[in-house]
């Protein structure tokens, strides 16, 4: 998959302002449409039920038709974006674009984002966005 990037989050950074960092990196890739298509399924989805999953992990996504290639922004924080509120911090922050009809991709996809956090949990004590990123995008190639 050649369309996964990853970015270090400033340190204080709301669930918003998050969204648009990530959405932010896609938009030299995507259609003015599209990019547009992206973002409001993106809000729509959190919007319906917080992309939260526990563990410092949150999965915002939005599945879009007719979007061709698979798209991930993984964001890192070291202090943890608010997700939804000051109770739950991401630290790591994927946020991923599909086409509609790759449902069984993006179900893998979810899957795959979940296993690494869990099995790397002590990766983000080092604080080194360099070796994380290198991790997060080696274990998705």
């Amino acid at each position: 998959m050649n369309n996964i990037h990853a970015i270090e989050l400033s340190e204080a950074m709301s669930q918003e302002a998050c969204l648009e960092a990530l959405l932010g990196i896609l938009k030299a890739s995507l259609s003015e449409e599209m990019w547009g298509e992206l973002k409001e399924a993106v809000y729509l989805r959190e919007d319906t039920s917080s992309t939260y999953l526990g563990n410092g992990l949150a999965v915002p996504h939005g599945r879009v038709a007719s979007l061709g290639s698979t798209h991930i922004v993984f964001g890192i924080s070291r202090c943890g974006v608010d997700w939804p509120s000051g109770d739950s911090k991401a630290n790591l922050v994927a946020l991923v674009g599909i086409d509609k009809k790759d449902v069984a991709k993006y179900l893998s996809i979810l899957q795959k984002i979940s296993k690494w956090r869990k099995f790397n949990p002590a990766i983000f004590d080092s604080h080194d966005f360099d070796l994380i990123k290198n991790s997060i995008i080696s274990y998705f190639q």
